[in-house]
């Protein structure tokens, strides 16, 4: 009768599990001691599957990307584009502390780069815009949506305890405006940035706005070309 072999002990966590953990907690949040809590393993087992948290946090960046629902293109450049941005934006939405750390990277995992290229394939092969220009329209859009949602994650942060940015960049702005000597002038542009600003929990449309902009730019290239 044979015996049949054993089984080495199952691994108590795995790097995928770590990463999901990671992206369950928040980039700014998911330090080695808050993943290996909710894993319920000690940290030197994470130390197994990653290097550091530092890089824990820029592969789950990674994974973020991946699992993004990116758009394929259309031939509807504009709504294209449109619809790239939404998808950044939704996916900063669902992983708290991923702005931000895109921002801060040095590189951009394979995912984001991947996801550029097809963009700018795209832009190049059914717009004829060359490279420089496409990588410029994806390099633009990409960056103001991350500045845009890091700008809302700042409004809505307190300040001294009582009061969150956009209140007191709301009474910074009156208090200037008392200077200004067209008070009508004051008055109507602080009721454009309150709009801009929105409001806590309730983000206003002006990142949209400006992808926009970036189109009708675009927009302008294509008619100057085809004249």
């Amino acid at each position: 009768m044979s015996v049949p072999p054993r089984r080495g002990r199952p691994p108590l966590t795995s790097r995928a599990a770590i990463l999901d953990a990671v992206l369950e907690i928040g980039l700014d949040r998911a330090t080695t001691s808050a993943v290996a809590e909710r894993l319920g393993v000690d940290q030197s087992t994470l130390y197994r599957h990653i290097s550091s948290r530092e890089e824990m946090l820029d592969a789950a960046v990674g994974v973020a990307a991946a699992r993004a629902v990116w758009p394929d293109p259309g031939e509807d450049w504009a709504q294209y584009l449109r619809d790239c941005a939404q998808a950044m934006w939704t996916m900063f939405v669902s992983t708290p502390g991923l702005a931000q750390r895109v921002r801060g990277m040095t590189s951009m995992p394979e995912a984001f780069v991947f996801q550029a290229y097809r963009v700018v394939e795209h832009l190049t092969v059914a717009l004829g815009f060359s490279f420089r220009e496409a990588a410029l329209i994806v390099d633009t859009i990409g960056d103001m949506t991350a500045d845009s949602y890091l700008t809302i994650e700042l409004l809505d942060r307190e300040v001294d305890g009582e009061r969150t940015f956009r209140e007191l960049a709301i009474e910074t702005m009156e208090d200037a405006g008392d200077a200004v000597p067209d008070e009508g002038m004051a008055q109507e542009y602080l009721e454009v940035m309150r709009d801009a600003m929105g409001e806590q929990g309730n983000p206003s449309s002006w990142w949209r706005d400006k992808v926009e902009l970036v189109i009708d730019g675009v927009r302008l290239r294509l008619e100057r070309r085809d004249r």
